[in-house]
């Protein structure tokens, strides 16, 4: 397997874990939202202080605060190693190494996909790969 093969096989699984990532993310921060607001709901009906609602309502802004941030730094960085990986662009090999890095506690599939990755990132090819423009490969593909 050649060198362009394997860097094109970590771009998909990095875009797959960003996917993943995303998905979970966003679910969770509605499911959080839904359930912070139910429970100002309940409460400011239960004390009959229509205010109390707005512990609930905070909750709900907390929950998306941190989800957002979370997703920042879980999903931003594997998409763009993805993307920069995919396109061969400067850079990918660092943000792969940091993907792999994040991508790792996902048991089992993570783990695999960040020993390959740093396995495939930190060898000669993928350095030889990243430090000279392959051949055959369209100059736009390879524009920074």
């Amino acid at each position: 397997m050649t060198a362009v093969e394997h860097n094109r096989y970590l771009a998909i699984g990095f875009g797959v874990f960003a996917a993943i990532f995303s998905v979970t993310f966003l679910l969770l921060m509605l499911v959080s939202l839904g359930v912070f607001v139910a429970l100002g709901v309940s409460f400011a009906n239960e004390t009959g202080d229509a205010n109390q609602a707005g512990f609930g309502i905070l909750g709900g802004v907390f929950a998306v605060v941190f989800y957002l941030v979370l997703g920042l730094f879980l999903v931003m960085p594997t998409a763009a190693a993805s993307r920069k990986m995919w396109k061969l662009r400067r850079g990918a090999r660092v943000w792969g190494i940091i993907a792999s890095i994040l991508v790792f506690a996902v048991f089992p599939l993570g783990t695999f996909l960040a020993i390959y990755g740093l396995w495939f990132l930190f060898s000669a090819p993928s350095r030889q790969l990243y430090t000279t423009r392959p051949a055959g490969l369209a100059s736009d593909v390879l524009s920074p």
